[in-house]
């Protein structure tokens, strides 16, 4: 790429793009005027100049004014490849004095840092430019000074806008009270008007009123450039903030549903109507009224007039109505008329959205789009609204007549009530007389009819029927049923029905049946229909494209096929002569104003082969795919064609129950009528590639089910979604493969190690509250460096796994096979653990296999029926959480568990996985009453199934990934967790020792006084040590829900408990087993852990506090020196008592051994006094005489203890003691433990 000239770029680009207009003629364009924004550094560090050009076509008269947002930066942008201009010098726009240095010219609407500033503005009142060319953001309301701005963390552009450009904004803060989800949008006006544009100013208008019926706004920017027709500016509004409705459905959609599957609707209509009312308070009160005089009623009643008389031009059929409505209008000139005020002007259920929790939301109060703007803002009638709500209901009524005859007597009963309820609702908000004069009303609706006949003579020739029959029951007057063709097919937002004579003789013929079930989601195989298939003489294509006006094959030998439309959105003709071939679509859209849009080149999902392979199916069925996440999913895929490569994203879904599955998102706006995916067979999976999208796009999968009812459901799959609580899933195409990996040696050295043989001293870590607000980047920094200053050797990170709610702490997993977007990316993640293996600590993380919430858009009756849950509720519901238990003996569920541990472990590089909640698994009747369980075949309580999934998880974890470790929750005495799956156990690495934890801190938790009658709580877990291999875990559940504090549970005065918390942790580390600490704990936190609050590491004020961080460094520190504490871990000749029965001295003592326990480190002596004073003159047995060297004593003065010690050695006599040969006689300080090794010589 070499420099070129701003002009050049702008010249060469702005002809390409959707909103530009001049495409019929040579474009003569000029920069008028630009406004800088500044430079800022984007979170890669890289520098970013925004800027805002007003560029003028003077090629038309007057000339058009374009907004065109730039930035330049030094780097690449990523994934913004498309909305790349080109590259400039940029001293040439004087950022530079370098005549040499370069920048890149993006097309700021697609850079972050450009929507980050549009949307700074629009949050406060901040200006910039000078002279005539200026921006000015306009808030809803002033923010308070101190009152932090939006922070935006993320933006993309909305797909399918023609004449603006839509930002969906990820922000942090402001008013919405929804951290890190998209909860903005900006929209940018390419092409600017001078003067208020009534969408924005409406509704400020009514949020600054307290309006609840509208898209919360944030704010406005408003901007003024040159006059181009004479001299001075220009006032204009050029960008409009406000809050993003996400994934719902409009109110047309709902009420369409009801009337065709024959539900009731009134009780939601009477509260449309209610809402209608309330919005015209608002806006009467914001913007007050106008009492009708005699020049408001000639205006008004003459564009009756007008618009009867173009509807008659246009529809001569309406000519024997024309006398009856003109006498109508006429009549309307002697009846009293209500105030005039603002309106929304073009109120149809369309324009009425159906947020959850929320109700009904109106948007879009732009007005009739072939109204001048000049009437648009002018104050009017409000049953004009009415009447356009009204004749929606009729629409609604007629396209289900069309699609069926027979229910016409239906339908239409259902729209009698359903304007009847809308009408109730309305006045009981706005009063009985809101709706008088009646002939009023009427005169309105037949105006809005005559409008819509014009729209449709225009656009839809086939649904002038409609508003045409809406004219005869108005005006009473019945048309000759030959000049008034039905409609056919559904109504869809502006595309034309080509009117057809075709025959069943018609290759290409498609019943409206056949239409209606592709367009709806309901076909099993969409893509034996659709695409190109060859018949005797030729080949038919058909493609699905809802809304279009206009489809053209174009055929790969550069041949050109119109197909017409047949029904619902399908489009085909028979091409005779042709053999199959490569083929692309070139469809056209409506715009905004009615016309025929740019035809735009598309590839069609329905003339790819399947992306999944035979074998990946028959693996499947089997329960036996290692890597599922490679084949169900999203994956972005490449596939090649005589015409070129088409690359998009192959969806995989399995759904066996369903009857249809649609694939929806950003990509086709959330409707999924152009996207039915198709059943591979008897597998359940469905799949379906989309060609023109890729990695970051939103998607759901809408599932029509076997009862016909409508799901739309997160992928079970997706490697990457929203932040909650948004739950759309995102494409991603991140990779173990593909990611710059730095850990070779760490994974090359673990494979070859056995780790029960090498310390593990475990930091138990909840990423979401270690320090509040990092990222997986920061965390990358910021948690490495202090586990590594710690000393500890692993982490344990509490569940990764998406989850909706953060309280859950992550342990009901709704996204399986994705990384928490609350931290950053899947690439991120493995950033994360790339650095923590870099400092020599290996990652685990918790992983929960046993059950999953109940939430409706993701796992839960996936299909409509029992899924990845157990059908029945005896072994489907777990009581305790109130969750879902999944079916365990299920293949393709088994599947899904075994695969995602695999995941976890191969495409993050985690060195293990600690399994939750097993004890939940293992048995029928966990938490379950007696009636509330169904045993085994055996008439057992063991949950076999769970068992093999278990079995099945550790063996093929450990033969594909040697030297990871799987670990445990297990509370119960099931035999053989640890044992090889070969000899009939679990096969787990190490299991939990609940045991251990739940009797030592029963015992720290009494009075010193009291400890010698529990002394064998203390040491009762030496009976049963190696019974399993074991983790002694000191967890978040010892911490939480009125538990205390590890602090808190020690009994006496504040010294006394942070004493006896180090002597109790020295006594941890020197226990049999490998080590688990949850954060917080080794900074002697006096409160139990919150998941709501950060922890607190400012402890530089208190000695007590920095003793326990120190002590535990320190432990770490010397159990990482010594192998006796963790070579023989799970072996009797590991450890040795010296005295477990000193009970009245609250002392135990023990000795441990490495394999050469003559080594350095291979032996170490441990006395742990938990009385409230001092032992002096204590003898203690050791296994030989010599100096022994005290390498621990917690009692140090250093970690706040009282300096009892033993001025760090001691020396051993051969005088036999406790069973030993050598004894000392040392000083055991209170509450303290002291470790000795014998002094290597030398």
């Amino acid at each position: 790429m070499s420099p070129s000239t701003l002009k050049h770029l702008l010249t060469e680009w702005m002809p390409r793009q959707r909103w530009f207009v001049g495409r019929t003629h040579e474009p003569r364009l000029q920069r008028i005027g630009t406004v800088r924004m500044g430079d800022v550094v984007d979170p890669e560090g890289t520098s970013v100049a925004l800027s805002t050009l007003f560029v003028a076509d003077r090629a038309s008269s007057p000339a058009t004014i374009y907004q065109v947002p730039l930035t330049i930066r030094t780097a690449k942008l990523k994934g913004a490849k498309k909305a790349l201009l080109g590259e400039i010098r940029l001293a040439a726009l004087g950022l530079s004095e370098d005549p040499e240095a370069t920048g890149l010219v993006y097309d700021g609407a697609h850079d972050p840092a450009y929507a980050a500033s549009i949307m700074a503005m629009s949050d406060r009142e901040t200006s910039y430019g000078q002279g005539v060319c200026t921006m000015t953001g306009t808030p809803l309301k002033r923010r308070r000074a101190y009152k932090p701005p939006y922070v935006v963390t993320g933006a993309r552009v909305l797909t399918g806008e023609q004449s603006n450009t839509t930002i969906a904004v990820t922000t942090m803060g402001g008013g919405l009270k929804r951290q890190r989800r998209e909860s903005a949008t900006v929209k940018i006006f390419r092409v600017l008007q001078p003067g208020k544009n009534p969408d924005i100013e409406l509704q400020m208008q009514l949020a600054q009123h307290g309006s609840d019926y509208i898209p919360t706004p944030i704010g406005a920017i408003d901007g003024t450039w040159p006059d181009t027709e004479g001299e001075g500016q220009v006032t204009g509004q050029l960008a409009f903030a406000n809050e993003y409705l996400g994934d719902v459905d409009d109110a047309w959609r709902v009420a369409l549903a009801a009337c065709r599957e024959g539900r009731g609707f009134r009780k939601r209509a009477r509260r449309l109507g209610e809402v209608t009312a309330s919005v015209h308070q608002d806006l009467a009160a914001a913007l007050g009224t106008v009492e009708p005089d005699e020049e408001h009623r000639a205006e008004l009643l003459r564009r009756l007039h007008d618009r009867l008389d173009r509807a008659v031009a246009q529809a001569p059929r309406l000519a024997p109505l024309q006398a009856e409505a003109r006498a109508r209008i006429d009549a309307l000139a002697d009846l009293p008329w209500p105030a005039l005020q603002r309106i929304h002007g073009d109120l149809h259920l369309g324009q009425v959205m159906d947020v959850p929790n929320r109700g009904w939301v109106v948007i879009d109060f732009e007005g009739e789009p072939l109204r001048p703007v000049q009437e648009r803002r002018a104050y009017d009638l409000p049953l004009r609204d009415l009447a356009g709500m009204l004749r929606s209901f009729d629409y609604v009524a007629g396209t289900v007549a069309a699609a069926d005859p027979a229910e016409a007597e239906r339908v239409t009963t259902w729209a009698r009530r359903v304007r009847a309820a809308f009408l109730e609702g309305y006045t009981a908000v706005a009063g009985e007389d809101s709706l008088a004069p009646q002939a009023l009303l009427d005169a309105l609706e037949v105006d809005k009819a005559c409008y819509e006949v014009a729209y449709e003579s225009q656009n839809r020739t086939e649904w002038v029927g409609i508003p045409v029959a809406g004219l005869e029951r108005l005006l009473d007057i019945p048309l000759d049923p030959e000049e008034t063709p039905a409609p056919g097919g559904e109504a869809q937002g502006g595309a034309t029905r080509m009117h057809l004579a075709l025959t069943h003789s018609d290759p290409a013929h498609i019943t409206r049946e056949e239409a209606h079930r592709l367009s709806r989601g309901r076909a099993h195989d969409p893509h034996a229909t659709l695409g190109m298939h060859p018949v005797s003489d030729g080949v038919v294509v058909r493609a699905l494209r809802p809304d279009a006006r206009r489809v053209v094959a174009v055929l790969s030998d550069g041949s050109r096929h119109e197909l017409p439309h047949r029904a619902e959105g399908v489009f085909g003709a028979h091409l005779r002569g042709v053999d199959p071939c490569d083929y692309r679509l070139e469809v056209s859209w409506p715009t905004a104003d009615g016309s025929l849009g740019e035809p735009i080149t598309q590839d069609d999902p329905y003339r790819h082969l399947p992306t999944v392979g035979e074998m990946d199916l028959h693996l499947f069925a089997e329960g036996r795919h290692e890597q599922l996440w490679t084949f169900l999913g999203a994956h972005v895929r490449t596939a090649p064609g005589p015409m070129g490569d088409s690359t998009g994203v192959a969806f995989t879904v399995w759904a066996p129950n369903a009857r249809g599955v649609q694939v929806v998102g950003d990509f086709n706006h959330w409707d999924g009528r152009a996207h039915a995916m198709r059943s591979l067979g008897s597998s359940g999976v469905w799949e379906l590639f989309v060609p023109g999208i890729g990695a970051g796009e939103r998607y759901k999968f809408r599932i029509t089910t076997a009862e016909g009812q409508v799901l739309t459901k997160a992928d079970p799959m997706a490697r990457r979604t929203e932040v909650p609580p948004a739950t759309a899933s995102i494409v991603d195409d991140s990779s173990a493969a593909a990611f710059a990996w730095t850990d070779d040696r760490w994974m090359r050295d673990r494979a070859e190690t056995d780790p029960q043989t090498r310390p593990m001293s475990t930091y138990e870590v909840h990423l979401g509250s270690w320090r509040q607000g990092l990222d997986y980047r920061e965390l990358a920094d910021e948690l490495v460096d202090y586990v590594q200053e710690m000393g500890f050797t692993h982490v344990e990170l509490m569940p990764v796994a998406e989850h909706p709610y953060g309280p859950s702490w992550g342990y009901q997993v709704t996204g399986y096979y994705a990384p928490s977007s609350r931290f950053g990316t899947p690439d991120e993640f493995r950033h994360l653990v790339d650095r923590l293996h870099a400092a020599g600590i290996g990652v685990i993380v918790d992983w929960v296999p046993g059950h999953f919430p109940k939430d409706e858009w993701a796992l839960a009756r996936f299909d409509g029926q029992p899924l990845y849950e157990h059908p029945d509720p005896r072994r489907g519901d777990q009581p305790d959480w109130g969750t879902h238990v999944f079916d365990f003996g299920r293949h393709e569920v088994r599947n899904f568990l075994v695969a995602n541990a695999l995941y976890w472990l191969e495409e993050f590089h985690l060195d293990g996985l600690r399994v939750d909640a097993v004890a939940s698994m293992l048995y029928l009747d966990y938490s379950r009453e007696e009636g509330q369980w169904a045993p085994n075949q055996y008439g057992g309580r063991e949950n076999l199934e769970a068992v093999q999934l278990l079995q099945e998880t550790n063996a093929t974890a450990h033969r594909l990934h040697p030297g990871i470790v799987t670990i445990a929750e297990e509370s119960t005495a099931w035999p053989g967790v640890t044992a090889p799956t070969h000899e009939g156990g679990l096969g787990f690495s190490m299991k939990w020792n609940m045991g251990w934890m739940h009797d030592s801190l029963q015992y720290v938790q009494k009075d010193p006084v009291h400890r010698q009658h529990h002394h064998h709580e203390l040491t009762f877990s030496m009976v049963y040590a190696y019974s399993e291999r074991y983790v002694l875990p000191i967890s978040h559940d010892e911490v939480v829900h009125g538990k205390g504090s590890l602090v808190a549970k020690m009994p006496g005065d504040t010294w006394q408990k942070y004493a006896g918390v180090r002597a109790y942790l020295a006594f941890m580390w020197s226990h049999p087993g490998k080590q688990l600490l949850f954060m917080g704990n080794e900074l002697g936190v006096p409160r139990e852990w919150s998941d709501g609050s950060g922890l607190d590491f400012d402890i530089s004020g208190d000695p007590l506090r920095h003793g326990v961080q120190q002590v535990v460094r320190d432990l770490n520190a010397r159990y990482t020196e010594l192998p006796a504490l963790w070579q023989v871990d799970h072996q009797p000749n590991g450890f040795r008592w010296i005295d477990a029965d000193n009970a009245a001295g609250n002392v135990i003592s023990f000795l441990r051994f490495a394999e050469a326990p003559h080594s350095a480190g291979g032996t170490v002596a441990v006395v742990v006094n938990f009385s409230g004073g001092p032992h002096e003159e204590f003898r203690v047995g050791l296994p030989h005489a010599g100096r022994w060297d005290e390498v621990l004593n917690t009692d140090a003065t250093e970690y706040g203890g009282s300096g009892v010690g033993n001025l760090g050695s001691v020396v051993a006599e051969e005088v036999p003691w406790d069973g030993l040969p050598a004894s000392a006689v040392v000083r055991v300080p209170p509450l303290g433990a002291v470790w000795f090794t014998p002094a290597q010589e030398g």
